[in-house]
């Protein structure tokens, strides 16, 4: 027993004393006891998981909607030097079972992880050991640069960021600020496949205020008659919008229109073209969608205007130069008769 703990007592002195040589020759920054804490932030769109540390910066885990997590180093006062920079998993002071680990080298900067290096890291923390980033290369001075990421709090702050990732929504607004729902030719009723993409769409629209409205715009394939077109394409419009009103939508944020067979994309003439030609198409409008509208529009306006200036000025000369031609077109038997019929005495020309 007494061998036991002497043997102990002997590995923790050498742990302590080769990580003491080796931080004295770096910058080494670190949270203090008290001050090792992780924040967490959560919402359907983005999940954060943040540890500040004191001089340098902050640690941060994050996702987006739609997006892979990620780890970063925000608000760097001074970075890492330029080159490799190493990871090890180090234990704290009162874990002397276990021993320093290397896991990973990244050889840029400023640092960025992999997916299968954030899970690396993320378990070593989970597992209450501290990390340690140590820099390859050293600043103008000599000295490289550590920064230790403490393990302290962090399990029970990335449970609740675990709980904002589940229910983080997966798609974006680009991904959806424009959809495109097929349907059967005799289709009288929403496909479960149109389904799933509109409860995409009620989901997002609930969640972003930043949602003004959804334009739903049907179209048909050909048909007997373009009375027969127009009310297929109605029918579908009614079905689509029908269903996010039934799901919380509110009615007056949906623009419904058909257009029958007026705006087909494919060839009528084969089934795969008529395929494609019966469509509901859903665009999402925010701010910046709206503004983009209303830049194409007043840029069509005015090159519509532009066009119509300049063929009224082109109508313009050519009358103006054929009033000119008119009366210069005077023929030399004419010129004749005018002369004969001139007033001698006063000068004066005849009344054309």
């Amino acid at each position: 027993m007494f061998l036991f703990s002497r043997c102990t007592t002997l590995a923790v002195f050498v742990v302590l004393s080769s990580l003491a040589a080796a931080f004295s020759q770096a910058q080494t920054y670190a949270s203090g006891f008290a001050d090792a804490e992780w924040s967490t932030k959560s919402g359907p769109f983005a999940c954060s998981l943040s540890h500040d540390i004191p001089a340098f910066g902050t640690a941060y885990f994050g996702q987006n909607a739609g997006s892979a997590g990620f780890f970063e180093f925000r608000g760097v006062k001074k970075g890492f030097p330029a080159g490799a920079v190493k990871l090890e998993s180090v234990p704290p002071l009162w874990r002397s079972d276990v021993a320093p680990q290397t896991l990973f080298t990244v050889q840029t900067t400023p640092v960025r992880l992999n997916a299968e290096q954030l899970k690396t890291m993320v378990a070593s923390l989970e597992s209450g050991t501290n990390l340690v980033f140590s820099s390859a290369g050293t600043n103008e001075d000599g000295t490289s640069v550590r920064v230790i990421v403490d393990a302290r709090n962090f399990a029970a702050s990335y449970t609740t960021y675990k709980r904002c990732l589940a229910n983080l929504i997966p798609y974006t607004f680009g991904q959806l600020s424009r959809t495109v729902i097929y349907y059967a030719g005799d289709a009288s009723t929403l496909s479960s496949a149109a389904k799933a993409q509109l409860d995409k769409i009620v989901r997002y629209t609930k969640a972003d205020n930043k949602v003004l409205g959804i334009l739903v715009d049907a179209h048909s394939d050909r048909r007997e008659t373009a009375e027969a077109a127009e009310q297929l394409s109605q029918q579908q419009a009614e079905l689509v919008t029908d269903y996010l009103i039934d799901k919380g939508l509110p009615a007056a944020s949906i623009t419904t229109r058909w257009h029958g067979d007026q705006f087909p994309i494919a060839d009528n003439q084969h089934k795969a073209g008529q395929a494609k030609n019966r469509r509901i198409t859903l665009r999402l409008e925010n701010e910046s969608t709206r503004k983009d509208i209303e830049r194409r529009v007043a840029a069509r306006k005015a090159a519509e205007e532009k066009a119509a200036a300049e063929q009224a000025a082109k109508a313009a000369a050519e009358a103006e130069k054929q009033a000119a031609s008119g009366a210069s077109s005077v023929t030399t038997s004419q010129l004749e008769e005018l002369v004969e019929q001139q007033n001698l005495n006063n000068g004066k020309q005849p009344d054309l």
